[in-house]
């Protein structure tokens, strides 16, 4: 326990998704935290949260540790590098992965310290920043039912919606269909919204009414109302990390010698706005890439 009684958790990884996160468990918990940009860091400060110079630092002040990182291979390197937390994290320790990782990376982690007796869990989540600061994003958990049970009334802290998906690596197998659905639905729902637009229908008329219809999906219900119609155009997930998660999914695919058609026709497709604008670019991005290839606004 930590000041006044409260829990002492760790998180590392404060991007545009560790931030909400994190966040929420700040609120009833003592929350030490980690991040290489320095702006991160000074924004938690001010809400009451104690920095951390290294993750083998934080791992000093708990056994509690979360991880939001951009892939598996800076997991790995948190956890096993220099300065990293297998340099200070005490026995029974529990590490969960936020990560939107690789299932096998994941699972080579966790043989590693289970052989430590360090407990290490994935937990990636799905609902973007808004989700995550209503407190309602999809957390799915792979690991142990032992473990899954342990570390779920710190979950509840952060979501209301807490899935076990079985075994280890399974919470990052899930997350890597799921984004790649997203990614073919996404496509899908600019491809038709753009033919109607051209045949003269009101964008915002479109994704109203697909919204309560049959082909409502993440794309017409957040993506187009949200960042695309509102002229927002900032989702805060960028085209290079749905590449990278879209990727996930083909390695398990190919892994299991699964065919995905519609999986690498987005890919495909999502090549195209990566071409033009980086991988930098946020997805709202691949809004523009429609307008152009069709002709249709849908912005306003």
């Amino acid at each position: 326990m930590g000041v006044n009684g409260l829990m002492k958790i760790g998180f590392i990884g404060l991007g545009n998704m560790g931030t909400p996160l994190a966040e929420r468990l700040l609120k009833k918990n003592q929350l030490f935290v980690y991040d290489v940009n320095q702006e991160n860091l000074k924004y938690f400060i001010k809400k009451g949260a104690t920095p951390c110079s290294t993750p083998s630092e934080l791992a000093l002040q708990t056994s509690r540790i979360f991880l939001c990182l951009p892939t598996s291979t800076i997991v790995k390197k948190v956890i096993n590098g220099e300065n990293g937390l297998l340099n200070s994290v005490e026995k029974g320790s529990y590490i969960i992965d936020m990560t939107t990782g690789e299932p096998e990376i994941t699972r080579e982690i966790s043989k590693e310290l289970q052989s430590k007796e360090i407990n290490f869990i994935d937990a990636p989540v799905s609902g973007g920043p808004k989700g995550a600061n209503q407190g309602n994003i999809a957390i799915m958990v792979g690991g142990t039912k032992t473990q899954f049970s342990t570390i779920k009334p710190i979950m509840d802290q952060i979501s209301c919606n807490i899935f076990y998906a079985g075994k280890i690596g399974s919470g990052h197998s899930i997350k890597a269909g799921n984004n790649l659905l997203n990614l073919i639905c996404r496509m899908a729902t600019f491809e038709v919204v753009s033919m109607l637009v051209k045949d003269g229908v009101n964008p915002e008329t479109a994704v109203n009414i697909i919204q309560k219809s049959s082909g409502r999906n993440y794309a017409t219900e957040i993506t187009l109302p949200d960042n695309i119609i509102s002229g927002k155009m900032v989702q805060g997930f960028s085209t290079g990390l749905m590449k990278k998660d879209a990727g996930v999914a083909t390695k398990i695919a190919e892994a299991n010698k699964v065919e995905i058609p519609l999986g690498k026709l987005s890919q495909e497709l999502l090549k195209n706005t990566i071409d033009e604008f980086g991988e930098d670019a946020d997805m709202s991005t691949v809004a523009l890439t429609y307008e152009k290839l069709t002709g249709a606004k849908i912005r306003p």
